[in-house]
């Protein structure tokens, strides 16, 4: 139940900023990512549960943001990883305040290798742990 809320939630603000969501196993990145700027989402990871008919679930959460940059400078890389960087940060912060989620904790960014794909793409990688309510 509240996998498929947070799911359809992060889709929401992701879709936002532009990005085609997907949602996988993380062995199918990047097999998985046709269109730039893509989004792609492991399968929440459940972590702990507290209550039985009323309480909260605790969620890990990995997103990857990618976006093409293979005929970029090195200095329009670093922007565009500084820009990717704010808006991982802006779509977790938007999670924090959907109805169903209590809290994001721990939230992890970091740049990921640069051959994660044969397109030349950027990409961005943020792990945390989003607490639900149910």
């Amino acid at each position: 139940m509240n996998r498929a809320i947070l799911s359809s939630a992060i889709e929401g603000v992701v879709s936002s900023y532009g990005y085609e969501f997907n949602l996988n196993d993380s062995a199918c990145y990047p097999t998985t990512v046709c269109r730039y700027p893509a989004a792609f989402m492991s399968q929440p990871e459940f972590s702990s549960i507290e209550g039985r008919k009323h309480g909260r679930i605790t969620y890990t959460i990995t997103l990857h943001l990618a976006q093409q940059g293979a005929k970029l400078s090195p200095a329009e890389r670093n922007n565009l990883l500084d820009e990717m960087e704010q808006q991982m940060l802006d779509i977790f912060t938007e999670l924090s305040r959907k109805e169903c989620v209590a809290v994001v904790e721990g939230l992890q960014i970091s740049p990921t290798s640069p051959t994660i794909d044969n397109h030349g793409a950027l990409a961005i990688v943020g792990k945390a742990k989003v607490v639900t309510i149910f």
